[in-house]
């Protein structure tokens, strides 16, 4: 009974590490299959928003209206004059790989209302401290075709350089100019008339528009977790049996040989 005892024990251990092992992997894999669904879902809508047709400005960002997956990269058009004095750099950008400035230049449309515009990008030429010198935007009235990108959360940034910022953060920029803006910026496609001097900004990578890991990478790894899931479950089973399997194979007690008489007189 007290060899049995520990035997008991042992594979009561080896069961419960099994199923915390296997239902942690689980778990694992459940909350994959999610991400895999939202960035499937995340993706498709940015893709078909990019397909979306040329609009007015005003029919895709309505005053009150978040910026989701069925906004962002829609492709529109606006006509105004832009306010070249509020003109800002947005610091700490890249464009393929070169460090630089975003030109983001304040539209004041037709409708009344303020439209940031990300005109392109320059390249740093010096120290982030210096503000490089930037073309100015166009004169007179403009139309530009451009893209729906949200606002970016955080604020401006403080302790800068005159005329830069860090976060393209529509509502702190609408509150510092004191105009009425809509709830989102644009990304510049073209411009006429035609603007001068500027990097034109690359078009979003379609192949992966929501960035992060790729669908498939998801997908991957919800059959990873349930592998692991499988193995830690099926695991104490087959440790038990390749135990009972040895210990059957182990010779038994070997009979005490019998006692030898004395031979007789």
């Amino acid at each position: 009974m007290s060899a049995r005892r520990p035997r008991v024990a042992r594979v009561v251990a080896l069961v419960l590490l099994g199923l915390v092992l296997g239902g942690a992997c689980g778990a694992a894999g459940v909350w994959q299959w999610h991400r895999f669904g939202q960035k499937k879902t995340a993706d498709d809508e940015l893709r078909a928003a990019a397909g979306q047709p040329v609009a007015p400005v005003d029919e895709v960002l309505v005053a009150g209206q978040g910026v989701d997956d069925t906004i962002r990269f829609r492709t529109v058009t606006a006509i105004g004059r832009y306010d070249g004095t509020r003109q800002l750099l947005v610091r700490q950008r890249q464009v393929n790989d070169t460090p630089g400035f975003l030109v983001l230049t304040p539209l004041l449309t037709t409708s009344g209302r303020t439209l940031y515009v990300d005109r392109g990008f320059v390249p740093a030429t010096g120290a982030a401290t210096l503000t490089p010198a930037v073309p100015d935007p166009p004169a007179g009235q403009v139309q530009v075709t451009a893209r729906v990108l949200p606002s970016e959360e955080g604020g401006l940034g403080t302790g800068l350089p005159d005329r830069q910022i860090e976060r393209i953060d529509v509502p702190d920029l609408a509150a510092r100019d004191g105009v009425q803006a809509y709830p989102a910026y644009v990304e510049m496609i073209s411009s006429t008339p035609a603007q001068q001097g500027l990097v034109a900004l690359p078009a979003p990578d379609l192949t992966n528009p929501a960035g992060g890991a790729y669908v498939a990478q998801h997908l991957a790894y919800v059959v990873q977790w349930f592998l692991f899931s499988a193995f830690a479950l099926a695991g104490p089973v087959v440790l038990l049996l390749l135990d009972r399997r040895a210990r059957r194979r182990e010779p038994g007690p070997r009979p005490e040989p019998a006692p030898t008489k004395a031979p007789t007189a």
